[in-house]
């Protein structure tokens, strides 16, 4: 078994990976999975020896738990506007609805109050044309 050997502890390896972002984790995962890397452990500078993607995955897994997920118009509330590139996840709100809502994860917007506020106001008048 071939093992990578750090001077970082188990400790500071994780809090190196816990300030990566998500898209980052999954190209160390990529590296790490690619058929001419074969290193399978990590040995650590306090005697560790761990899986060398256990901790990747593990971190990647509770970002992903934790990221706040939101309608378009629920981001637009917020001053948030959704990426053009986003997909979002469609979810229905109950077995019964044939109506999927699709939600979009923090990484899939960024912050621009103007645009924000034109999608609301675009939001109202539809609404009230459909009023007339």
């Amino acid at each position: 078994m071939a093992v990578d050997m750090t001077n970082e502890t188990i400790a500071q390896y994780r809090e190196r990976i816990e300030k990566m972002s998500i898209k980052e984790i999954q190209k160390e995962i990529e590296f790490l999975e690619s058929p001419g890397y074969n290193c399978e452990g990590l040995v650590c500078a306090d005697g560790v020896i761990t899986p060398r993607t256990r901790m990747l995955r593990k971190v990647l897994w509770e970002k992903r738990m934790n990221q706040k997920s939101q309608t378009a118009l629920q981001w637009a509330k917020e001053g948030y506007v959704v990426n053009p590139d986003a997909t979002g996840r469609k979810w229905k709100n109950n077995p019964h609805s044939s109506k999927a809502i699709i939600y979009y994860v923090s990484d899939e917007v960024h912050e621009d109050t103007e645009a924000a506020k034109d999608f609301l106001k675009s939001r109202r008048m539809g609404y009230n044309d459909k009023l007339k």
